[in-house]
């Protein structure tokens, strides 16, 4: 009788240690910080992409394109979204990789030939974002030259702006390593807000998100 009571006991224990466990979990969950849109929703939700009139999260962080002497001075400090986009229109585009055919030769080129332009729409950045670390951003910007004039350079190698756009793609197959990579698109924002979204089909495409096509949305 002792050893059934015993028995009982221990399982009666392992119930509510289980119990107490399931709590903490779900309580941990609860508390997952998760980034609002401008219906309610969430860039978890199932289906779900940014659209014009989708309110970029706060708290968003990339790294601004530097050296790694540069980076390690400020601890690696991050750039948020709201340092980016609170009360500041901005047009950010997005490029696959660094130093890459279409990336280098056209797309940040589109965007830097317009540049007068765009600060006469009162643009007050064109920011171009990849996710190759911010040492490689800024070695593109410096090969680059005058053709990034004007263009601020960040990188996204945490993927927390590419997870928000749902933009993730596997582009191993042209040799740009394992990680996740950016499929290319340009943004306007206004004070955090959408204004214009422009993907391509594909990562090597420049058809609607170039700059020419850009200067013609504001």
């Amino acid at each position: 009788m002792a050893a059934i009571r015993s028995l009982k006991m221990n399982l009666v224990g392992k119930s509510l240690t289980s119990m107490r466990n399931t709590r903490v979990v779900q309580s941990t969950f609860s508390n997952v910080k998760r980034f609002q849109c401008s219906d309610g929703g969430s860039h978890h939700t199932p289906g779900y992409e940014p659209s014009v009139g989708t309110i970029i999260p706060k708290g968003l962080k990339i790294q601004k394109a530097r050296t790694w002497d540069d980076g390690a001075a400020d601890g690696f400090k991050p750039t948020t979204s709201e340092d980016l986009f609170n009360g500041k229109k901005v047009v950010l585009f997005a490029v696959p990789g660094a130093y890459t055919g279409v990336c280098h030769q056209a797309h940040v080129p589109s965007f830097s030939k317009n540049l007068s332009a765009f600060k006469g729409k009162k643009v007050d950045k064109v920011i171009c974002l990849s996710t190759n670390d911010p040492y490689v951003m800024n070695g593109w910007a410096k090969a680059l030259g005058d053709k990034a004039d004007g263009i601020e350079f960040y990188s996204d190698c945490d993927l927390e702006f590419t997870k928000f756009m749902h933009s993730e793609l596997d582009l191993s197959v042209a040799a740009l390593g394992i990680g996740s990579r950016t499929n290319r698109y340009a943004l306007i924002v206004d004070n955090g807000v959408i204004k214009a979204l422009k993907k391509e089909a594909s990562p090597g495409d420049l058809k609607v998100s170039d700059g020419d096509s850009m200067l013609k949305e504001l």
